[in-house]
């Protein structure tokens, strides 16, 4: 073998190694400084809005025009601002997420956010047994508000039943 084919030959290995890598290399990168801010909001949304229930929050964290992928609600910041009107407000508000509240995981990634939460049901299959899983909400966002939010939602039925 010359050396210009061993030399062909390393600098093709090194080539699919370097490939091999970059999923890896992309997935430890550290969050952007917008990463962050945009993780902040977010978490900075559902304690105070979500679980304090306070609902001039909307007017800060929400796009007027929210996009809602929840079958189950209504588009835009006013539906959300009515919600949490029927509740009573949690004052003061904590400084943090309560831990029954917090989300097992929360990344951000570009203009998304993402919750992860960890969950547990009665199994329907034997009522006397239990089984975890897990459930999401992802944000969008755009100027400096949450503009669009998806979740793990099916559509409820009549009487109420299903998913809170």
């Amino acid at each position: 073998m010359t050396i210009f084919s061993k030399l062909k030959l390393l600098s093709g290995a090194l080539a699919l190694l370097a490939i091999a890598c970059l999923p890896i290399a992309a997935q430890s990168k550290t969050p952007t400084k917008q990463e962050k801010t945009n993780l902040k909001m977010v978490m900075d949304w559902w304690r105070i809005g979500l679980v304090a229930s306070h609902p001039e929050a909307a007017d800060k964290y929400l796009a007027k025009n929210l996009i809602q992928h929840n079958p189950n609600f209504p588009q835009g910041r006013a539906a959300v601002k009515t919600l949490l009107s029927s509740r009573p407000a949690m004052n003061p508000i904590p400084a943090t997420l309560p831990p029954d509240r917090t989300p097992a995981k929360a990344f951000a990634k570009g203009d998304y956010v993402v919750l992860i939460w960890e969950r547990e049901a009665t199994d329907p299959a034997d009522p006397s047994k239990k089984y975890k899983y897990n459930d999401f909400d992802l944000f969008r966002i755009a100027n400096g508000q949450i503009t669009e939010h998806w979740d793990g939602a099916m559509k409820n039925a009549p009487n109420g039943a299903g998913r809170e």
